[in-house]
């Protein structure tokens, strides 16, 4: 059982996760890049028989899912990369930090509650951004394809691509801000978008710097050509992911000045 103790601690978290998460979901940006991304999707992947001639195979759950982890997940990504930076700078410059500092909690709630409400704030736009899609999808496809066809890409899209690059995304977008330049931070962030849109997919292993378009997503659908999965880079393009996303977070815990001084 919790102490009091323990119990009053997860409250004064929640309320920081809660206060991010809804702050950011509240924001007509972030229906707007939502919005924007699925339409670009379903202007290229839409099961219209003008695609279904020019992408043969359009028809199948599991192909949709992988076409709309291309382009249309990655302008998701980097645009709510973007809406997500410099969070705590705002909280500074609008005096929420002092509000926050004033009340008992501390600084490791404080940076705590700001990763997870960021995280889980990423991780329900690409859900509703994988969601849309695949309902579209499956209304207007002309073949005959069942509900769980649709859920079982949908569901292993979500656990095996939309995870890692939620923790990417909120975690760097959120740390990095905070410990350089946000200037350097929206550079780097846009060298990274372009390398990202200028890589052609390929059967072959892809760069393991990739966000949306990596050998993660070949685990929801394979070529019927190329059946055999090139394990060697879906284990970097994870890592990647994951270790980049974690370590971002690391110099906020371990840099003094922050709370008090930043």
């Amino acid at each position: 059982m919790c102490t009091a103790w323990e119990e009053k601690t997860m409250r004064k978290l929640l309320s920081v996760i809660y206060y991010e998460y809804l702050m950011q979901l509240k924001r007509i940006a972030t229906w707007a890049v939502l919005a924007a991304a699925v339409v670009i999707s379903l202007i290229d992947s839409f099961p219209s028989a003008k695609n279904l001639a020019r992408l043969e195979f359009l028809s199948e759950p599991s192909y949709f899912i992988f076409r709309t982890l291309s382009f249309g997940a990655l302008l998701t990504a980097f645009g709510l990369m973007f809406l997500l930076s410099n969070r705590m700078s705002v909280d500074r410059k609008t005096g929420m930090k002092s509000l926050i500092m004033a009340s008992p909690v501390t600084k490791h709630q404080y940076i705590l509650g700001k990763l997870l409400g960021g995280f889980i704030y990423i991780f329900t736009v690409f859900f509703l951004y994988l969601a849309l899609n695949i309902i579209v999808f499956f209304l207007f496809v002309p073949t005959d394809v069942s509900f769980s066809d649709c859920t079982i890409p949908f569901f292993r899209a979500l656990i095996i691509c939309a995870l890692p690059f939620s923790i990417f995304i909120s975690f760097t977008s959120i740390a990095l801000p905070a410990i350089v330049d946000a200037r350097l931070f929206y550079v780097l962030a846009s060298v990274l978008f372009i390398i990202n849109a200028a890589s052609v997919e390929s059967a072959d292993k892809m760069p393991f710097y990739l966000i949306t378009s990596g050998d993660l997503k070949k685990l929801i659908w394979l070529h019927p050509k190329y059946p055999y999965i090139n394990t060697d880079g879906i284990l970097p393009n994870l890592m990647f992911l994951l270790v980049c996303g974690l370590i971002s977070a690391v110099p906020l815990f371990l840099r003094r000045k922050f709370w008090r001084n930043g």
